[in-house]
């Protein structure tokens, strides 16, 4: 058999197969053609050495922000090589009056695949800084929906940022919060709330959440959180989870709070997925890509099996494309991140500024997307041992 591209020896993690153990992979065109235990009798254009390296499906980030017109935006295809992210969600950084063209110069230019969440006002987050729901004309709820239904193979569901100062106190906050519930019935997708600072509690939100909605920064600090005063995660919380509403990391600058993510992980309380909230702010520390991410979850005591099915197979399942993303299935479209674990002291910083001690990090080392290797990232895509 011929193929493009042949991933030796590297230790396969896909949950979507409950699959885990030393495979070759081999891919042909944007396609997975073969995986198996010695793919001998293939003749490939191109083999990675990925010995003592995981090779997973694609990364798929649930929260990102890459409208470049926005203070919070990055450009996608960095990101993918840097962090083996090779589908991303960018999430409400554009609203009704600057979607199209953020899909015109980001979304369809990207080698990256970018997907994305509508914001409920109207601009976006283009003056984020002053609460782009103050003012409640910029709620736009048929506008919403109309860009979802013009944009349906990149626009999958609706954002609101829900802290006091965007949203506003009072029946102003729940007016705004009503209409982003509504404009993702509308439009028969799913809708993400960011809690900052709420107007109302969780247990609140909850109450207009169906499943497949979602809380992001679901461990963040201050007043509006998962947790009651004691630390005890509140009841309406896993009934939630339980039902299918998603608990988002979105980790960010401000979201990730270690005295919360312990207390719920001391509860058995985990994420539904794990995403970084990348955005101007947090690129540099304390998030910095996927994989140091993930390796926060690993040193809270998650199996790497579990991390990886937080990070592929969970956030395809939740965008509806679990056919051909997080997954190494063959036939399925081919994006593969190969990771490499090192070991070693290594310090993770919350978004508060505390600090802990980990001894394990993963880097993405290859990013393959749809069959090809992404330029840039590690050097490790190069490695030829002479043994």
């Amino acid at each position: 058999m011929k193929c493009d591209l042949l991933l030796r020896g590297g230790e396969v993690i896909d949950p979507s197969q409950r699959l885990r153990g030393v495979r070759d992979v081999a891919v042909s065109g944007d396609r997975i053609a073969a995986v198996g235990e010695r793919l001998d009798e293939v003749e490939a254009k191109r083999t990675i050495d990925a010995r003592g390296l995981f090779v997973v499906p694609g990364l798929i980030d649930l929260h990102v922000h890459v409208y470049p017109h926005s203070p919070y935006g990055l450009e996608p295809d960095p990101l993918c090589a840097a962090g083996g992210v090779t589908t991303m969600l960018d999430a409400g950084t554009a609203g009704s009056y600057n979607f199209a063209p953020f899909r015109r110069e980001t979304i369809d230019r990207a080698r990256t695949e970018v997907l994305a969440l509508v914001n409920l006002s109207c601009i976006g987050l283009i003056a984020a800084n002053l609460g782009e729901l103050l003012d409640r004309r910029y709620a736009d709820v048929k506008g919403t929906v109309r860009m979802i239904r013009e944009h349906p193979d990149v626009a999958v569901g609706v954002k609101i940022r829900a802290g006091t100062h965007i949203i506003g106190e009072g029946a102003d906050g729940w007016a705004n919060f009503r209409d982003a519930v509504r404009a993702a019935r509308e439009s028969g997708t799913w809708l993400m709330v960011h809690i900052g600072e709420s107007p109302m509690t969780i247990p609140e939100m909850l109450e207009h959440l169906a499943p497949g909605d979602c809380i992001t920064h679901c461990f963040k600090g201050g007043s509006t959180r998962i947790t009651d005063d004691t630390g005890r995660v509140f009841d309406e919380v896993r009934a939630a989870a339980q039902r299918g509403v998603v608990f988002d990391v979105g980790h960010g600058s401000g979201s990730f709070h270690w005295e919360v993510v312990e207390a719920a992980a001391a509860q058995d309380f985990w994420p539904t997925t794990i995403s970084t909230d990348l955005h101007t702010a947090c690129i540099g520390g304390p998030v910095f890509d996927m994989p140091t991410t993930m390796s926060k979850y690993l040193m809270l005591g998650l199996p790497l099996d579990r991390v990886i099915e937080m990070s592929t197979t969970r956030p395809a399942a939740i965008l509806k494309r679990d056919n051909e993303l997080g997954t190494l299935r063959v036939g399925t479209r081919a994006d593969i991140a190969v990771l490499e674990r090192r070991e070693g002291r290594f310090k993770f910083t919350d978004s508060y500024g505390g600090h802990r001690i980990g001894r394990e990090l993963l880097s993405a080392a290859v990013t393959v997307r749809r069959g090809e290797v992404v330029p840039g990232g590690s050097g490790l895509r190069a490695r030829h041992l002479a043994d």
